[in-house]
C-alpha cells in the first residue's frame, strides 16, 4: 500500500525546487524576488515561478508577509516540516522501543477532501499507511500535523496512539513472525514499501557517485542547477525513508551509504552554491 505524495515532488517540480532552495539557503523564509530569481536559475520563467509560488501559498505550503513592495515567503505546514526534516537529517535513527506511533482516522465520504489532505500530510512527514484509516510512524510526528489536525470535521474522528506488535501473520505469504520485532519489521516493510524504496535509493547512489567525477562549475547559477538536477530526486526519495530503527529495516538497507555520498556531493558544491544563493538574497534587499 503506497502513496504518490512524494512522486508529485519529483524531477524538478516547482515544489521540489522550492524545497531545495529553502534547504540550501538554511532558512525558513526567503524574499520573493530572490526565490523567483533562483527558480529562474533552475529553469523556470518568472511568470511560471510566481504562479507556482501562488499555488503553494494557496495549498498551505507557504505563507507570505509583505515588507513594503517586497513579499517574503515562509515555509508552512507539513511541507515545511518535510523540508526541515531533510535539512536536519543526519541519518540518526530512533531506538526501537517495541511500539509504533499511530494515527487512526475515520472520515466519511462527505469529508473526502479532508481525508485526502490528512493522508497526504501524514505521509509527507513520515507516516506509513498500514491499511485504510491506519498510519504508522516510528516516532511521534503529530506535531508537524497540528494545522491539519486542528481542522478535523465535526463528523470525523482522528485518534493518536501507540501500537505494540506481539505476534502476527504479515503478507506477502502470511508468514508469522518469530518475535514481536520480526512482526514489526514485516509491518514496516509493507507500510513503507521498503523493497521499492531500497531499489530507488540504490539507483540514486550509483548516479551520485558519478557526479563526484566531474569538477564543480565556477559559475554559481550553473553549479546550483547541476546540484539541483543531481540531488533533487534523491531528496524526494529520502522522504520515503521514514528513519526506522535498525531492527525494522532490511540488513542491506542503503540509506546510510546514500547519505554519506550525498554529504560528499554537498561538501563539493555548497561553497559555490551557497555564495550564489546568498548573493541573490542580498540583491533582493
Amino acid at each position: 500500500m503506497s502513496e504518490n505524495v512524494h512522486r508529485n515532488r519529483r524531477q524538478g517540480s516547482p515544489a521540489a525546487l522550492v524545497a531545495a532552495l529553502f534547504g540550501t539557503a538554511g532558512r525558513t523564509d526567503l524574499p520573493g524576488p530572490a526565490l523567483v530569481a533562483l527558480l529562474g536559475d533552475l529553469g523556470l520563467r518568472p511568470e511560471a515561478a510566481r504562479r507556482a509560488l501562488a499555488r503553494m501559498r494557496d495549498a498551505g505550503q507557504l505563507t507570505t508577509t509583505r515588507h513594503g513592495r517586497r513579499v517574503d515567503h515562509h515555509l508552512a505546514g507539513a511541507f515545511g516540516a518535510s523540508v526541515l526534516r531533510l535539512r536536519d537529517d543526519r541519518g540518526q535513527v530512533p531506538a526501537w522501543d517495541g511500539a509504533f506511533h499511530t494515527l487512526l482516522h475515520h472520515v466519511p465520504e462527505s469529508a473526502r477532501p479532508y481525508r485526502d489532505r490528512l493522508r497526504r500530510a501524514a505521509v509527507l512527514v513520515g507516516y506509513g499507511p498500514w491499511q485504510p484509516g491506519v498510519l504508522l510512524c516510528p516516532v511521534d510526528r503529530s506535531d508537524a500535523l497540528r494545522e491539519v489536525l486542528a481542522d478535523v470535521p465535526p463528523d470525523a474522528s482522528v485518534v493518536l496512539g501507540r501500537l505494540v506488535p506481539d505476534d502476527g501473520w504479515v503478507g506477502p505469504g502470511g508468514s508469522g513472525g518469530t518475535s514481536s520485532t520480526a512482526v514489526a519489521a514485516a509491518m514496516a516493510r509493507r507500510a513503507w514499501a521498503l523493497d521499492e524504496v531500497a531499489d530507488d535509493l540504490r539507483a540514486h547512489l550509483a548516479r551520485l557517485t558519478a557526479v563526484l567525477d566531474d569538477p564543480v562549475p565556477d559559475d554559481g547559477a550553473v553549479a546550483l542547477k547541476r546540484l539541483s538536477d543531481a540531488t533533487g530526486p534523491v531528496y524526494v526519495d529520502l522522504l520515503r525513508d521514514p528513519g526506522l530503527p535498525a531492527e525494522l529495516v532490511p540488513a542491506d538497507w542503503p540509506g546510510a551509504e546514500l547519505r554519506a555520498v550525498l554529504g560528499r556531493v554537498a561538501l563539493a558544491f555548497l561553497p559555490t552554491v551557497v555564495a550564489h544563493v546568498h548573493a541573490r538574497i542580498a540583491a533582493a534587499g
